[in-house]
């Protein structure tokens, strides 16, 4: 996996602001504004939303902790809560299936 630290994103971003369309109405930039090959910061762009869509998914294994602390020693509230945290799961990895990153509508 590509790794590029905040400053490597931070340059981009910067490098994107500064550079304005010049081609007669073309929106263009030239690639030598890039700090980096494109290919590589496109595949470190898509490394970085498919950890935080990982990231989005593993949040639904997070659970109340008063409702874990009510679940000791009860297996019915246990298997609740264990049956609400694979349904959250399932749902939100549904949500990344459909999750649109850009509306071009």
């Amino acid at each position: 996996m590509l790794d590029f630290d905040h400053d490597d994103i931070q340059a981009v971003i910067k490098a994107a602001k500064d550079v304005r369309p010049k081609y007669h109405g073309w929106i263009a930039n030239p690639l030598s504004s890039l700090p980096e090959p494109k290919a590589k910061l496109k595949a470190a762009i898509k490394d970085r939303i498919k950890l935080l869509a990982g990231s989005y998914i593993a949040l639904a294994g997070f659970v109340d902790d008063d409702d874990l602390i009510a679940a000791e020693g009860d297996a019915g509230k246990t298997k609740a809560i264990y049956q609400e945290v694979l349904r959250d799961t399932e749902t939100a990895q549904k949500e990344m299936r459909e999750f649109k990153i850009v509306d071009c509508n």
